[in-house]
């Protein structure tokens, strides 16, 4: 099984997003090339065959309202969507007003990408599978190229990593421009983070197009996604909303 990990919005506090959203898309390895394929011809039936699907470049209110062949191939994908074969699971962060416990520590996995690691290593279990999870290539940028380190820490030396049997040791850092599961994920985190940040669960205002269309769009996010119940009997639902607090403390 391979998970694709990206983000929309960063936990920072100096970021403008009041809800940043990480995204993983499970797929089933035998599942990957008939994904991909449909994502194709859906760009080539659209005329744009090398688009890199990025939810700040088609999921805009600016598209939305001057650029109608580019908001098609927004609404195309997400129809499309509803029928690919994977598993979404995502974490929505409130915004931390601090720098986050570790940021700059090798030895340390943020608490977001903990929680997204502890649904993947469950549905991999439950699948009898090994999940290979696989970062946008400029994950080694973040958290100043430590990304990899932290994972690899997480992993190894701590005890809930090393029981995570059903996730490969080793993480890959992938080109978006070419791997259809990362575009999937930016378009999805995309949309669950417009969606928290408008607080479109209370309802949607009255006339606006554009956030109609986003929370249809979260909607077919959401049917994708699968709640767990942890092995103590707690709830683990498959889009998790993460307390400030969570940024600032240890996970050990």
């Amino acid at each position: 099984m391979l998970a694709f990990l990206d983000e929309s919005g960063i936990p920072h506090p100096n970021d403008e997003t009041s809800r940043p959203v990480i995204v993983s898309i499970c797929i089933n390895e035998e599942d990957v090339r008939g994904e991909s394929a449909h994502l194709y011809s859906l760009k080539r039936r659209l005329g744009t065959p090398d688009a890199e699907l990025k939810g700040s470049k088609y999921i805009t209110p600016r598209v939305f309202r001057n650029r109608p062949n580019e908001w098609e191939l927004a609404e195309s994908f997400f129809d499309l969507c509803r029928s690919l074969p994977f598993t979404l699971f995502a974490v929505v962060m409130e915004h931390p007003e601090q720098l986050p416990y570790g940021r700059e520590a090798e030895n340390y996995l943020p608490n977001e990408y903990r929680y997204l690691l502890q649904r993947i290593n469950q549905l991999a279990e439950e699948k009898n599978r090994v999940a290979t999870v696989l970062f946008d290539g400029e994950g080694p940028t973040l958290y100043g190229g430590l990304l990899p380190k932290k994972f690899d820490s997480f992993l190894y030396r701590s005890a809930e990593g090393q029981s995570f049997t059903s996730i490969c040791d080793s993480p890959y850092f992938v080109d978006s421009g070419l791997t259809q599961g990362i575009q999937i994920a930016d378009m999805t985190a995309y949309v669950c983070r417009v969606y928290q940040e408008n607080s479109l669960y209370e309802g949607i205002p009255q006339a606006d197009g554009y956030l109609s269309a986003i929370n249809r769009y979260y909607n077919v996010v959401r049917a994708k996604t699968i709640d767990f119940t942890t092995p103590e009997g707690y709830p683990r639902p498959g889009i998790y909303f993460m307390p400030e607090s969570d940024h600032y403390k240890s996970s050990e």
